[in-house]
């Protein structure tokens, strides 16, 4: 839930591991962020793939940026009925220790270098999971990013960010009935 801060992304990848050593068996995640940290949330997939139980992602009400990510590393993907998804460009903060008057032509090309092998990384992830070109994911990104397109359920079902609209999840087990009393 929330924001995907460092400490909150380790949390998460925490939890996980102890619900996998504790027993292998699905394990459901319930989404409710408008993303955050980057190289956490990449840590929280680099978890889901590499635990032993399978992760399967529940969008409660939204997954916004690193959210979505996370959600497409997840084996089954579902949403409630009244969520959205929204998704952008590939965004990096860029920073440069100024120890002269100038920023080095290398510093600028070795940012450079790096957001784009991200960039290519997070494309060809999405490529993969939701099974569209990259021209489609670039059209995605940029009507995120340009007109702050959010998805509804829906669409995200319709272009493959979910595998199902769940309409039956319960957070809780429905209580056991009483049997009466055998003589």
């Amino acid at each position: 839930y929330g924001r995907l801060d460092k400490e909150k992304c380790d949390n998460i990848g925490r939890a996980l591991v102890a619900l996998d050593l504790k027993e292998v068996a699905p394990i459901t995640l319930l989404i409710s962020s408008g993303g955050g940290d980057v190289s956490g949330g990449n840590q929280i997939g680099d978890v889901i793939n590499y635990i032993r139980s399978p992760v399967d992602g529940l969008v409660l009400d939204e997954a916004c940026s690193m959210a979505v990510d996370i959600l497409l590393y997840c084996r089954q993907r579902r949403a409630l009925p009244h969520a959205e998804i929204f998704v952008h460009f590939t965004r990096s903060r860029f920073s440069v220790i100024l120890d002269s008057d100038t920023v080095s032509v290398d510093d600028v090309a070795t940012f450079t270098r790096k957001m784009t092998e991200s960039k290519k990384t997070r494309e060809d992830f999405y490529m993969k999971r939701l099974k569209l070109d990259r021209d489609k994911i670039h059209a995605l990104f940029h009507a995120g990013e340009k007109y702050e397109t959010r998805y509804t359920a829906e669409e995200a079902l319709k272009l493959g960010f979910i595998d199902e609209i769940d309409t039956t999840f319960k957070i809780f087990a429905e209580p056991q009935k009483q049997q009466p009393p055998t003589k």
